[in-house]
C-alpha cells in the first residue's frame, strides 16, 4: 500500500512538472469575474451631519431606500443593529470617525440581499452568543470595503453566500475573525486579522481566495475543514500562538498556497486528512514546533522551492502520509530538519546547507538532521548549491503593518458600596488596605505588587482572596465528565495545595476555582470536537457570552476532558492566550503508571505556565520533544532544566525552574509575565 502512494507520488509530480501545474488555473480563474456592483438610482439617502431632511440612525435610512439608493453615513457613533434587506450602497465617511456600536447586544450588521456595497466603518461591541456576529451575511454579490471590526463573538460570517469580498479590512478581538460556511467564490484581499481565537475558519466551503492578508496573534491563523479548492499568495501568518497553529487543513483538498511568508506560529502548516495541496514558494522559518505537521493520511503534498530553515524545533514531521519535497532548501533546524515515520517522503534535489547533502548541513549535530521510523526518505541526489530565489520578494515588516491591540477594550467594573472619593473603589476597600477614602485615586492604575491585576479588579476578587500587595494568580478549571466508570476529570484538593505550594514559595498566591469562585463547573460531554468548538466552549462556560465579563481580566482558564483536538495546549478563545485545555485519557495512556490526578495536575501546572508567558522560544528546553529521548542530543543538553515546562520532568517536577540546576538551566520564576495572559504578544526575535 505504502509503495503504490510512493508511485502515485512520483507519477503526479512528474505530471505536474510537464503540465506546468496545470491544475492551477482552474483554481484562479474562478476569482477573475468576481465584481459586485448595485445598479445605482443616483439617489442618496444622508445620515448624521447638519442637512435638512438628514436622517438620525442608519436603519430608518434603509427602511427609506429603494433598490439602487446610496445612504451616506457621516461621522459619529450610532448605537443599533442594522438589517440590510435591499441592494444598496451604505458608506461611512471615514472609517476611524464612523463607528457602528452594537451594544453587545446580537448582530450589529446583517445582510440578506444580494448586490449589497457597505464600506468605510469601524464595527464593535457585537453579542457573545454563538450566532452573534459583527457581520452576518446570507446572500450573495457583496462587497465588505474598509472597514474595522472588532469586540465581537465572531467577525464576519459568510453563511451560504456566493461571490463575496471582503477587501481592506481589519477585524481583531473576537472569536473568530472570519468564518465561512457552506459557502463558494470568495475573496478576501488586502486585509489583516488577528488577536482572535481563529483568524479565518473555512467550512465545507470551496472556491476560496486569499490575497495579501496579513494573520498575526490569532490562536489559529486560518482552520479549513470539508473544504476544497482554495488558494492562499501574497500573505502572511507570523507570530501566531505558538502553542497552536499557523495554518491547518483538515479533511480539505486542492490547496494552492504560493509566495507566502509563514514564520513564528506553533506550526507553520498542519494538515490532517488532506490532499492534493501545493506549497510553492513560501519561507517557513522561525516556527517553534513544527513547519510542516502532515499526518493521517494525508497524500499527494507537494513542497516546491520553498524556504524550510532555522526552525525552533523540527523541520517537516510526517506521519501516515505521503510527500514530495524538491529544489528547496532545508537547513538550520533546531532537532530535524524531515522525520517520517509510517509514511513515505521523496526529498530529492534540495539543499541541506552543505554540497555534502544533509549529513554535513550547517547546524548539524548527529543524528538530527534526518530522522527516520518505519517508512522510506529519499533524498539522493541533492543540490549542491543553494536556491537563490525560493523565497517571497517581499518582506513581512514592508509589506505589513500591526494592529496592536491591548486588553479588550472593556469598560471599568463597577463596584457597589460607597465611594465618597468616586475613585471607583468603595470606601471599606480602601481603608482596609490604607488608602484615604477622601482622596481619589487612579486605582484603574495601580498594580502595587505587580500582578497585572489593577485595584478595582483585585476589590473584585477580593471575596476570593485577592489582595492587593501579594501578587495573585487566578485559574478557573472547566470539565466535562469522564465517560469511563469511577474516573475523574478534576484536580484532587491534596494536589491542588501541592501546586500552591510551589507559587508560594515564589510568594505568589494561587487560587484554583473548580467550584469555589463562581466559575468553575462541570460543562456537558462533546464527542470529536475541534479548534472551533474550543472557542465556543471559551464564549458559553467561561465568558458565559458576556464580552464585559470581568473574569477575563482576572482569571486563567483551564478546560479538562476525556478526549479533545490535542493531547494538552494553551489556547486562545478570544484576544489573548489565557486559556488552555487537556486531554486526559491521552495522559494516562502515555503515562501508564502515574495516578490520573496527579497527570492532570502537573498537565494544569505545565499549560498555565505558557499562559504566564513561559514559551518554547523562551529556552530550547521548553516543549522539546526530543529532550525526553536518550538518542537526541537535546535529552543531555538540557538535562540541567529541571522544570515542568521541560517533558523529561513534567511530570515528576510540580514546579518551574529557579536556574540553580547547573549549566543550561533556566529560571521561569524571572521569566513569569504576569499581564501576558491579557496582553499577549509573540514576537521573533524576543526583544
Amino acid at each position: 500500500m505504502i509503495g503504490a502512494k510512493f508511485q502515485k507520488i512520483c507519477v503526479m509530480l512528474i505530471t505536474l512538472l510537464l503540465i506546468g501545474i496545470g491544475f492551477l488555473p482552474s483554481i484562479n480563474s474562478q476569482y477573475d469575474n468576481i465584481e459586485v456592483q448595485v445598479l445605482s438610482s443616483g439617489n442618496i439617502l444622508y445620515v448624521g451631519g447638519t442637512g435638512p431632511g438628514n436622517y438620525s440612525n442608519i436603519q430608518g435610512a434603509i427602511d427609506d431606500a429603494s433598490q439602487g439608493n446610496t445612504v451616506f453615513v457621516y461621522n459619529g457613533i450610532y448605537y443599533e443593529n442594522i438589517f440590510i434587506n435591499k441592494s444598496i450602497e451604505i458608506k461611512g465617511k471615514d472609517k476611524n470617525k464612523t463607528i457602528i456600536d452594537g451594544g453587545c447586544e446580537k448582530d450589529i450588521i446583517n445582510i440578506i440581499s444580494n448586490n449589497v456595497v457597505f464600506s468605510d466603518f469601524t464595527i464593535k461591541n457585537a453579542g457573545g452568543f454563538k450566532q452573534d456576529n459583527a457581520i452576518q451575511i446570507h446572500s450573495s454579490n457583496v462587497l465588505i470595503s474598509n472597514c474595522m471590526l472588532y469586540r465581537a463573538r465572531n467577525g464576519i460570517l459568510l453563511k451560504n453566500s456566493m461571490e463575496t469580498i471582503i477587501d481592506n479590512c481589519i477585524v481583531h478581538t473576537t472569536g473568530n475573525s472570519i468564518i465561512l460556511e457552506n459557502s463558494s467564490n470568495i475573496f478576501i484581499e488586502n486585509s489583516e486579522c488577528c488577536h482572535s481565537g481563529i483568524g479565518i475558519t473555512i467550512h465545507q466551503s470551496n472556491l476560496v481566495k486569499i490575497d495579501q492578508v496579513f494573520l498575526h496573534e490569532n490562536g489559529v491563523a486560518v482552520f479549513s475543514n470539508f473544504s476544497s479548492n482554495i488558494t492562499i499568495i501574497n500573505s502572511a501568518s507570523c507570530d501566531n500562538n505558538d502553542n497552536g497553529r499557523g495554518i491547518s487543513f483538515y479533511n480539505s483538498r486542492d490547496v494552492f498556497v504560493k509566495n507566502c511568508n509563514i514564520m513564528h506560529s506553533g506550526a507553520g502548516f498542519k494538515l490532517v486528512n488532506s490532499s492534493d495541496i501545493l506549497f510553492q514558494r513560501c519561507n517557513v522559518e522561525n516556527n517553534t514546533h513544527y513547519t510542516f505537521w502532515i499526518h493521517n493520511n494525508s497524500d499527494d503534498i507537494f513542497i516546491q522551492r520553498c524556504n524550510i530553515l532555522n526552525n525552533l524545533r523540527h523541520g517537516i514531521h510526517i506521519t501516515n502520509s505521503n510527500c514530495s519535497i524538491n529544489e528547496s532548501n532545508l537547513y538550520g533546524n533546531f532537532i530535524d530538519s524531515i522525520h517520517p515515520t509510517n509514511s513515505n517522503i521523496v526529498a530529492e534535489n534540495n539543499y541541506w546547507g552543505s554540497k555534502y547533502g544533509p549529513w554535513f548541513s550547517k547546524g548539524f549535530r548527529f543524528p538530527d538532521v534526518l530522522q527516520k521510523d518505519f517508512g522510506t526518505l529519499t533524498y539522493y541526489p541533492w543540490s549542491t548549491t543553494r536556491f537563490e530565489h525560493n523565497a517571497p520578494d517581499w518582506v513581512v515588516s514592508n509589506k505589513f503593518t500591526k494592529t496592536e491591540v491591548h486588553g479588550y477594550n472593556d469598560s471599568l467594573i463597577i463596584l457597589d458600596g460607597n465611594d465618597a472619593d468616586m475613585d471607583g473603589v468603595p470606601d471599606w476597600w480602601e481603608k482596609e488596605f490604607g488608602y484615604d477614602c477622601f482622596s481619589k485615586d487612579t486605582h484603574e492604575f495601580l498594580d502595587p505588587d505587580g500582578d497585572a491585576l489593577n485595584n478595582i479588579e483585585e476589590c473584585y476578587a477580593y471575596a476570593w482572596g485577592a489582595d492587593p500587595f501579594r501578587k495573585d494568580i487566578f485559574l478557573e478549571l472547566d470539565h466535562m465528565p469522564s465517560q469511563h466508570e469511577n474516573t475523574f476529570n478534576t484536580l484532587p484538593k491534596e494536589y491542588i495545595l501541592m501546586m500552591m505550594e510551589s507559587f508560594a514559595e515564589q510568594n505568589i498566591s494561587l487560587h484554583v476555582d473548580q467550584d469555589s469562585c463562581m466559575g468553575g463547573e462541570e460543562i456537558p460531554n462533546m464527542q470529536d470536537f475541534d479548534f472551533s468548538d474550543l472557542v465556543d466552549i471559551y464564549w458559553d462556560y467561561f465568558l458565559h457570552n458576556d464580552l464585559n465579563n470581568p473574569r477575563k481580566n482576572i482569571f486563567h482558564y483551564g478546560l479538562l476532558f476525556d478526549q479533545g483536538p490535542g493531547n494538552g495546549f494553551a489556547f486562545m478563545g478570544w484576544a489573548h492566550l489565557n486559556s488552555f485545555c487537556i486531554s486526559v485519557d491521552v495522559l494516562t495512556k502515555n503515562q501508564l503508571f502515574l495516578d490520573r490526578g496527579w497527570l492532570i495536575t502537573c498537565g494544569c501546572m505545565h499549560e498555565l505556565g505558557h499562559t504566564l508567558g513561559l514559551l518554547p522560544d523562551d529556552f530550547g528546553g521548553n516543549d522539546n520533544h526530543a529532550a525526553i529521548k536518550p538518542k537526541y542530543f537535546d535529552f543531555y543538553y538540557f538535562r540541567n532544566y529541571k522544570s515542568i515546562m521541560n517533558y523529561r520532568y513534567t511530570y515528576s517536577v510540580l514546579d518551574y525552574s529557579d536556574g540553580n540546576n547547573g549549566k543550561v538551566d533556566y529560571n521561569d520564576w524571572d521569566g513569569i509575565e504576569f499581564d501576558f495572559f491579557k496582553n499577549t504578544h509573540f514576537e521573533w526575535p524576543k526583544t
